[in-house]
């Protein structure tokens, strides 16, 4: 066995075999190489042959410049195309990216790879036994091991280790019924309230980019430029591989369609106003009443302040391998009464599930299932959606230089700590 440099070509012909019988994500094509490039990271492809130039195992790799230290961090995204079952493939190619890597002045390599710790049902209980010999063999082979984040306050990982994925192994009425009870409702009442999902091109991604600086600072975290958005759609969109979806409400026609329900009402109650038999019931008709002057009154006040029709939810999806990944969603907190994300994630496993995607990933949650924690709102959202909680093994760092290593994380914390005292 011999580690090669493959060309796309060739990398791209083993994804084929490989993803039949394996999760595969878009973070672990030659996609991301190009998407990546545009941010100042290299990328190659690695792969270890056999005799015959039958690729074993294979990986795209990441490298980029610390340029402190004049070495590089490279980079696996969601860890190697390998079946880590087989510890003695796994200690051939860790060797050999050892010799290539120290040749390439790299510091470290890591990976974070999309194998499952345990298995954990909707609400996150445990149903599995954790996957502890990998760990000890990654460990074993020199991988540092960065450890078992469950906040994403406390995420040090350059993806997610907690995810909530749906299974989409049954027909669409059977994966509708299961969904929780208020997930269906919100649902079907996302219908009523005359949303539109609009598909990006890009032209109107400034659109979408407005939700996310406004999520952004909603939920504390950093936006990216408008120019990432433009790069991830000029290189994707080409093989059709990313959709960028918004929603639109029609207050206007909202409006009508509430005042025309509010008539209605008016009408029932004033039929039964005087019969003392229907008290019961005209008492939750005239609470219904108030209900209706509230919507229409937030709906006069927002075609007053906003116009006709305002674009308040979007998602980013990427369309890759067996998954269908629902990677970024944004939406204005005021709006969130109309569900539009709701009929977003129902539009698009419509579309996972007709288009032959085995699993709708919602990605990243928390690892906090506590009612009362501040995130939890978030994970009960895709769990409304029957999704598993999936928990990853972690983050690990093969390392080239141990002093040099070190003081790259005293560095990078230093840069962190600036970086979000500047922030706040």
């Amino acid at each position: 066995m011999k580690l090669k440099e493959l060309t796309k070509k060739e990398f791209n012909s083993f994804l084929k075999d490989y993803s039949k019988d394996n999760d595969l994500l878009f973070f672990e094509s030659t996609y991301w190489i190009d998407i990546k490039k545009k941010n100042g990271w290299d990328g190659l492809i690695l792969g270890l042959i056999d005799d015959n130039n039958n690729i074993l195992c294979a990986s795209i790799f990441l490298m980029k410049k610390i340029k402190v230290l004049n070495k590089y961090m490279v980079y696996a995204p969601r860890g190697y195309l390998i079946d880590y079952s087989n510890y003695h493939l796994l200690k051939e190619f860790t060797n050999a990216l050892k010799k290539e890597f120290k040749k390439r002045k790299a510091l470290f390599l890591k990976i974070n790879p999309y194998v499952k710790y345990q298995d954990r049902d909707s609400d996150g209980n445990i149903i599995s036994k954790a996957n502890n010999e990998l760990i000890k063999e990654l460990k074993d082979l020199g991988y540092y091991h960065q450890g078992f984040y469950v906040e994403m306050d406390k995420k040090k990982d350059l993806e997610p280790r907690w995810l909530s994925v749906l299974d989409l192994n049954k027909d669409l009425d059977t994966i509708f019924k299961e969904f929780r009870q208020t997930t269906r409702w919100s649902i079907r009442n996302s219908e009523k309230n005359c949303l539109k999902i609009i598909e990006c091109d890009k032209s109107n991604l400034i659109e979408f980019k407005k939700l996310m600086e406004h999520t952004a600072l909603r939920r504390d975290f950093i936006d990216r430029p408008l120019s990432y958005y433009e790069n991830l759609y000029d290189i994707l969109s080409k093989d059709k591989l990313i959709k960028i979806l918004i929603v639109e409400i029609n207050f206007k026609d909202l409006l009508n369609n509430v005042t025309n329900d509010y008539k209605e009402l008016i009408m029932k109650i004033t039929r039964i106003e005087n019969n003392s038999k229907r008290e019961k019931e005209l008492k939750e008709l005239e609470a219904q009443k108030e209900s209706f002057n509230k919507r229409i009154n937030d709906l006069k006040e927002y075609i007053k302040t906003y116009g006709d029709k305002l674009i308040i939810a979007g998602g980013l999806y990427m369309l890759y391998g067996n998954h269908l990944v629902y990677l970024l969603g944004a939406s204005y907190k005021e709006f969130m009464k109309y569900n539009s994300q709701y009929l977003l994630q129902w539009e698009m496993i419509k579309y996972a599930k007709n288009n032959n995607y085995k699993k709708f990933n919602f990605y990243g949650i928390d690892g906090n299932f506590n009612k009362n924690y501040k995130n939890y709102g978030l994970f009960d959202f895709k769990r409304g959606f029957n999704c598993n909680v999936v928990e990853l093994i972690g983050e690990f760092d093969l390392v080239f230089n141990k002093f040099e290593y070190k003081l790259y994380n005293i560095l990078y914390k230093t840069y962190r700590l600036v970086k979000n005292i500047r922030k706040k």
